[in-house]
Order: C-alpha cells, then structure tokens, then sequence
C-alpha cells in the first residue's frame, strides 16, 4: 500500500514512517523537513515546497492508497505553527475538494485535543466547542472532513496527546531539555494542577499502522490513557534536569485529556512510558550542538580573515606603487588607488569597494598633506571632491554588480538544487513504479498467484464429501499460503465448541476441541463473518482465524497459528479471505448435500450405508496417511441382535455429532471416530458397556478402506 506523509509533519515523522514502512507499506514523506540521518527502507522524502493545486497533482501522479495528514501534534499551546496551519489547511481542502479524482481510498486527519474547550469531556462522540486560535483553527480542519465527503473515500480524524521521541526537540520533553540547558524559564500556560498526557510517537504509529491497514474511520482519540499532573512530570524530569525551572502563568482552569475506548477495542496497547524513558528524552547532544555551530562560523570567519587580508596587503601595494612611480612620467599617469578600489569592489563586493574607497580617500588626503598642502583645502576646494566622488563611486558601481552576479549565481545554485531534488524524487518514483511493474508480472506468472491456481483450488474443492473439503482446505492453505501451521475446526450450528478436523503434521499439540467463547475477542469477530487478526500477538491465540459461514451459522473456522514477521500483511489476510470464500461454497454445498440425501443414510437413521461408510473412510484413511490428523475405527458387538433404529437412538447418546456410524455389506457396525486415539479407547467403551454393546478396535482398517 502506498501512503503519503504530509502537513505539518512533526520531527518524530520518521520515527512514525519507519514503524508503518514495516507493515509492507510504501511510505512517502512530502515536506520541508530535515532529511534521517539514515536511510529508511521503504520510506522516500520529497523535500518540496508545493502549493495546494500543485500538491493535488503531485498525489494524482503518484498513485497513494492513503493520505495521512498532520495538523497538530503537540497539546501544550505555544502558538508556533498558526501560519503553517492556514496554508496547511488551503491544502487539505483542496486535496479533499479534488477527492473524486484522487486514487486514494482514505484519507486521515490527525489533529490534538486543543480542539476541545474549557470544561469539556473531550470524548469521542463529543462536538468540540474549541476556545483557542489554536483550536478554531483545528475545528475547521475537521469540519473539512464532513464538508468534502465522497463516496468511495474513507476519512478518519485521529486525535492525539503530546507526542514525543527520542531526540525530538520540539516536543515537551525536548523543548525542557533545551531550557535547561540553556538556563530560561520552561513557561506552562495553566496551573501545576492541570492534567496532561504523553505518547511516543512509535506506539502512535503503531495505531497509524492498524487504521490504515484496516481503513477505519469515524473519530478516534489516542492516548497513553494515564494522565498525569504538570507538577507530578517537572517532578519526575528534574531527576535528570536538576536546572529545569518550570513557570506556570494561570490562565484555563480546566486541561481535557483525551477520553476515548475506541483505541483500545482494536487491541491497541501502548508499549512506552515517558517515566522510564526520562533519561533518554530529555538529552540534549551539546558536544554536537556546539560543534554545529563551529561548523556554521569558521567558514564565515575564514572568509573575513582573508578578505581582510587581501583588502590590507594589496592596499599597501597599491601605496606603494604610487610612490614608487612618482618619479616615472609613465607610471605617474596611473592611479593605483583607483586601480585597487575597483579591484576590491569586483572581488569582494560592494561593502569591500566603499571600504577600499574610503582608505583611497585617506590616503588621498594624506598624500596631499604630506606635499605641504592645508586640509582645510580638502573640504572647501571643489577639486578634489572630484578624485574622491570617483572613488567612491567606482568601489560602489564595480561592488554592485559583483553582488548582483552572485545573487544570481545563488538563485542559479539554489533552482539548480531544487531541479535535482526533483529529477532524485521522479527517478525515484519511477524506480518503484518499475518495481511495481515486475512485482505485479511476477505474481501474474508466479504458480501461487495465477489463474490456473484459482482453478486447481476449485477443481479441489469439487467434492461431496465434507471432510474431503476441510481436507483439500489444508492442502490449499499450506501449498497457497507457504505455511504449514494451519489447523480445521468444525462447528456445529448454535454450539460455541469447534472440533478438529485436520491439521499440519507440523503441529503436534493442537487443541482436539476448542470452546471458543474462552477466546473472546476471536469469537467476536468470528460471528460477525470477519478475519481475526491477533495484533495485540496473545500466545493463547492463534496469528489469524477465520470463519467459514453459511447465513449466520459458523460451518468451521481456518486457523494459523505461526505465521513468519514478512506473512504478516494485508497480502496474506486478503489471499485467507479468498481461500474461506472457496471453502465456503464448497463446504455448504456438501453438508446440504448431505442434508438433503437420503439414501447415503439407512431410512430415519443417521447410520451410513456401506457405499457411504466406505467414502468417508476413506477420507480418514488418507488423512492418517499424510499425517494431517487420527481417527480410531471400532467395530460393535451385539450380545443380542437389536433393530436398526433402537441402534440408532443409542448411537445418538454414545457419539459425538461429529463421529460416524455405518454398516458394512457383511452386516456388522462400525464406529468412525475423528481425532481420536487408542489412549481413549477405555473412556468409549465404558459408555458402550453401559447399553451391553461392546466395541473393538479394528486392525486392518486399509482391507477396510
């Protein structure tokens, strides 16, 4: 999936892109921000400076399946970013105006909850009255969501706390570390007893992550949910800043946190606590600070040093030069202060050529004075003003057009700058379109993912008997899936237990019976017809589950219980729900079948006739051939020949739904029970002995099969 990063990105965006690269997403950050100090995998930077219409074609180029776009992030009020938001905002209305053209499929806001006024719950289903610039401004942002809503397009708003990161200095931490340092005030509009919240920024991408993946929408509110006090966190950051002074000036009465479960009912769950992470967050780098500056200086220093230089040693030159030729009628002619002011305004510009004229005049001066003459006459004699006029507009002329040469070079240098940064992101975009290409033709071709696969998973599935398909089933999802931990449960309509059918051979201790209601968010999900995907990664629970229905009944549920880090993606749930869409036609078509056939089963019993008996079998037999799963074949001894149908009503309290029971042409019953081994044999035929029926294992069940 292709997602765009832009807005007001906050210094922990990259923290926040690397986290949501992981999920097998292609991230693209768009903005003027500082570049990572590493490269990223699977996360480009467009460091470009695009108006709004210019933005909306920018994203109709590329293609993104997603727009994620920071407003706000940070809850303490600094007003820092007022005119970053109004341009901010021409945008987002404009990409949203243009929606109906975009390929995205959503599109989420992330705003704060300075949205919220005074006094308010600041829940999710509240309409937030804001009472701030910052807040109106964030209201309006939201407002565009509703206003521009198209059909086809998913729009989230993400409301969050303070978010920080380690080495993010314009977070609340950062910002405190920074004072510290620099011995100022950290000032706090409120009081020591107003509640805030901080979340770091990869527990938020974490969300971010599942949002788009899942493509949520509505409003949610995403918090670290334990508040705090301002006085109980200057508390716990004067353990690592002893210099920090915090100020409050009292102001809002009334701090909201955040109030939302939406979050959590995803299975979200914050990993970090700024507490434990005090040390790290606060640190401010000085060796590196310091050296930076240097950095910044000695260039600038070195230049004046030898401008200096220069101006200095060329201008005793030229003094010298006049002197020396005053006794030469030719060299007399030359004026060498002329020579060297134009020569200083043409090398270093206008300030260097009015200062090489002032010293022209000065020595002027002096030289006229040296000769016996009154400077009085300097002032009041109009004929030298003209030398000196010459002087100094020469040094301004020549140091003009200098300068006016190198604000064109810069313009150049910085156009030519931007035009590369432009060719690097296009030759970029196109690299990964290439890629794209080759992806998408190799899955074209690729066994796995052709056409001629879907059509072997259906001639597969092109059978009557049940267990047949949850058979094929295995076979489809080990061979389609790469993965061999794949278990089969059946489910009975109306009952909250599920049996196992078949299973990977790699699986040695999987459950034979399962009540699925000890697995609560699984069977949640499940009844509602959806995949379960264990995000939250609970060892109890298996990685996916997914049910198979027919109407409102669960037939059986697919599961994989150990699924490698690269398996985990939106690629692999969509080819498991495609997998239980086959599976479902299949399997319902033959237990109607079942249903609906009389003549499999002797007439108002459930006893199968040996052609049926036999079939299913056989089924079992294979499947104890590949491993895949048991079944224990017993035969019944009658101390007394007893009628079919007073069998029947004893098998119906001696079996499970699951087991079977037939009879064979030489006129003995058989008992065919699922999953089980010979260690439960004393349990089975302790309930037979109760109705006088004895019961023994079968040893040649292949003469059988």
């Amino acid at each position: 999936m292709k997602i765009l990063l832009t807005g007001v990105l906050p210094r922990s965006v990259w923290t926040i892109a690397e986290r949501i690269a992981r999920g097998d997403h292609e991230i693209t950050v768009l903005g003027q921000i500082a570049s990572p100090q590493r490269r990223i995998r699977g996360v480009h930077h467009a460091k470009l400076n695009l108006a709004a219409k210019e933005t909306v074609r920018f994203i109709q180029a590329s293609g993104f399946d997603s727009i994620l776009f920071f407003f706000a992030f940070q809850c303490e009020d600094q007003r820092e970013y007022d005119a970053v938001q109004g341009r901010q905002l021409d945008v987002m209305f404009e990409i949203l105006g243009e929606a109906g053209g975009l390929p995205a499929e959503q599109f989420v806001l992330i705003t704060d909850q300075r949205v919220f006024g005074e006094g308010q719950q600041a829940a999710e289903d509240e309409t937030p009255i804001p009472d701030t610039t910052t807040g109106v401004m964030i209201r309006a942002a939201e407002s565009c969501i509703s206003c521009c809503e198209r059909e086809g397009l998913k729009t989230l708003i993400v409301r969050t706390t303070s978010l920080y990161d380690i080495g993010d200095q314009e977070s609340f931490f950062g910002i405190a570390g920074i004072r510290a340092r620099d011995g100022r005030d950290y000032v706090l509009h409120g009081s020591p007893e107003m509640k805030c919240d901080f979340l770091h920024a990869d527990d938020f991408a974490v969300f971010l992550e599942y949002a788009v993946s899942m493509q949520l929408s509505g409003v949610v509110h995403v918090a670290q949910g334990v508040p705090s006090t301002y006085a109980e966190v200057a508390e716990v950051m004067r353990e690592t800043l002893p210099d920090l002074n915090m100020t409050f000036i009292p102001g809002r009465r009334c701090q909201n946190v955040l109030n939302g479960k939406r979050a959590a009912l995803t299975g979200w769950v914050p990993r970090h606590d700024y507490r434990r992470e005090m040390a790290e967050i606060c640190r401010v780098e000085l060796p590196d600070v310091r050296k930076k500056r240097r950095n910044r200086t000695a260039r600038p220093i070195r230049q004046t040093v030898l401008k200096w230089a220069e101006m200095i040693l060329i201008g005793l030159l030229a003094v010298g030069l006049t002197r020396q030729s005053q006794g030469v009628a030719i060299l007399s002619r030359v004026d060498f202060m002329l020579l060297y002011t134009v020569l200083m305004g043409f090398v270093h510009g206008r300030a260097a050529g009015l200062t090489a004229a002032v010293l022209s005049c000065v020595y002027y001066g002096y030289a006229f004075v040296q000769t016996g003459g009154a400077a009085s006459d300097l002032l009041f004699n109009t004929d030298h003003w003209l030398p000196m006029s010459i002087y100094l507009l020469m040094g301004g002329l020549f140091g003009y057009v200098q300068d006016r040469q190198r604000v064109k070079i810069a313009l150049l240098e910085e156009e030519r700058e931007e035009i590369r940064r432009e060719r690097d992101f296009m030759e970029g975009i196109y690299q990964r379109t290439y890629e794209d290409r080759n992806r998408l033709k190799e899955q074209i071709y690729n066994y796995h993912d052709s056409y001629g696969r879907i059509y072997q998973i259906t001639r597969e599935f092109d059978t009557l008997q049940p267990v047949q398909v949850f058979l094929s089933t295995l076979h489809v999802l080990e061979s389609t899936l790469q993965n061999n931990s794949a278990a089969i449960y059946e489910c009975k309509p109306g009952s909250s237990f599920a049996r196992l059918v078949v299973r990977s051979r790699e699986i040695k201790q999987a459950a034979r019976s399962m009540d699925l209601k000890a697995y609560p968010e699984m069977y949640d999900t499940l009844l509602t017809g959806k995949l379960f995907a264990n995000h939250a990664m609970q060892s109890e629970y298996p990685v996916y589950a997914l049910p198979v229905m027919d109407g409102e009944d669960m037939l059986a549920v697919l599961m994989l219980w150990d699924v490698s880090f690269d398996q985990q993606s939106m690629y692999m749930e969509n080819l498991l729900s495609v997998v239980a869409g086959l599976v479902q036609s299949a399997l319902a078509r033959a237990i109607h079948y079942h249903r609906q056939i009389a003549d499999m089963y002797y007439e108002d019993t459930r006893i199968l006739m040996p052609e049926a008996f036999r079939a299913a079998l056989q089924v079992y037999h294979d499947i104890r051939q590949e491993r895949t799963g048991e079944y224990l074949l017993t035969r019944l001894q009658l101390e007394q020949e007893i009628d079919i149908h007073l069998l029947d009503r004893y098998m119906d309290k001696l079996v499970r739904s699951t087991d079977m029971v037939g009879r064979m042409e030489n006129g003995d019953y058989y008992v065919l029970f699922p999953q089980a081994t010979v260690q439960q044999l004393p349990l089975i035929q302790g309930r037979f002995n109760d109705y006088h029926i004895l019961c023994e294992v079968v040893s040649e069940e292949t003469n059988l099969a």
